[in-house]
């Protein structure tokens, strides 16, 4: 069995200026959204810790008012 070796061309293309801010955009985009899903992972588990201790103090206050009952 014989395998045809295809030969790649790779062809360059200059970019228009359009082109060159579009792809600037893309990349400033692009490392804005990786920072701040990062910031994201740091603070969803300081969030998740007031709301548990918000919903403890809470819990602690029903059964306050209800033992004062």
């Amino acid at each position: 069995m014989t395998t045809k070796n295809k030969e790649k061309k790779s062809v360059e293309i200059e970019l228009s200026l359009e082109q060159k801010n579009m792809q600037a955009h893309i990349n400033s985009l692009t490392k804005k959204i990786q920072a701040h899903q990062f910031e994201i992972e740091e603070l969803v588990p300081s969030l998740r810790t007031f709301e548990k201790s918000f919903t403890n103090s809470l819990q602690s206050s029903v059964e306050d008012t209800k033992k004062e009952e």
